[in-house]
């Protein structure tokens, strides 16, 4: 697809739903290097009522979905978040942000499971629950052996290669993650149903054990979040727009041999 295709299917979309819209699509981690690229686009787009985020991203660090959303409201008094495929975990935290997300049949949120570096191997990120769920383990390990040399056995390589800073950081990963999810329910996506912010908050934070689980658009308004369905040529727009991004990334992944690094794109603006 020709960027003027993706030109067009944008701004097809923005007449559909009467908003100006950007795109965020990436495969690599969610972090604070794309801040500067998006508040250049919304400098470009200027102050106006209503911005949606087509959301293509497997998550990232835990601080960034809310600088993401902040910098956006500061631009817009209506905020949505377009989901055609993958919004997981960190990206997850970006959607409790916005007044509603749209989605199709294929749409997929996640739990809010951020990512940490991995305590030996620097380059490697891991979601930091699963650091959480070895320390589980160690201990329920140990309660329940009555062998001191068992216990000694399992638990000194694991302890060896972690400083206590190190398990702080990650204990206060997980406390971030569950206040980011409140403070934003409660501000914007529940901001009519308060009642509600606990519970949503902990359920994304606490209530699966899968980092990929998938959270579908019929079991998000069961949480309780703003679902808005997209069917019909709605639908179609946002698939087919979509599938253009995807095409891009394939292209560039194949000429450079990396996969592309993320970035805001937008249509720029038209000269008269």
């Amino acid at each position: 697809m020709k960027a003027e295709e993706r030109v067009s299917l944008i701004e097809h979309l923005e007449q559909l739903r009467n908003s100006k819209v950007l795109v965020y699509f990436s495969y690599t981690p969610l972090d604070d290097t794309i801040l500067v690229p998006l508040y250049k686009q919304l400098k470009e787009i200027g102050h106006t009522k209503k911005i949606d985020l087509v959301l293509h991203s497997y998550g990232g660090a835990v601080d960034t979905p809310y600088k993401v959303v902040m910098l956006i409201r500061e631009f817009c008094e209506e905020f949505a978040v377009i989901v055609p495929f993958v919004a997981k975990s960190a990206a997850s935290m970006l959607v409790l942000g916005a007044d509603e997300v749209i989605m199709g049949p294929i749409s997929e949120l996640g739990p809010i499971d951020p990512l940490v570096k991995h305590p030996v191997y620097k380059d490697i990120l891991v979601p930091v629950q699963a650091v959480w769920y070895c320390f589980d383990y160690l201990q329920r390990s140990i309660i329940n052996s009555s062998d001191p040399d068992v216990v000694s056995f399992m638990a000194t390589p694991i302890l060896d290669k972690l400083d206590p800073w190190l398990i702080g950081d990650y204990e206060k990963a997980i406390k971030a993650s569950k206040q980011y999810a409140e403070t934003l329910l409660s501000r914007y996506m529940l901001k009519n149903d308060l009642d509600l912010v606990q519970k949503v908050a902990h359920a994304l934070t606490e209530g699966y054990f899968s980092h990929g689980y998938s959270i579908g658009r019929r079991e998000a308004k069961e949480l309780g979040l703003k679902v808005t369905e997209a069917h019909g040529e709605l639908w179609d727009v946002i698939w087919e727009l979509y599938l253009g991004y995807e095409e891009l990334f394939k292209k560039e992944e194949a000429e450079e041999g990396y996969q592309t690094t993320e970035g805001f794109r937008s249509h720029p603006k038209k000269t008269k």
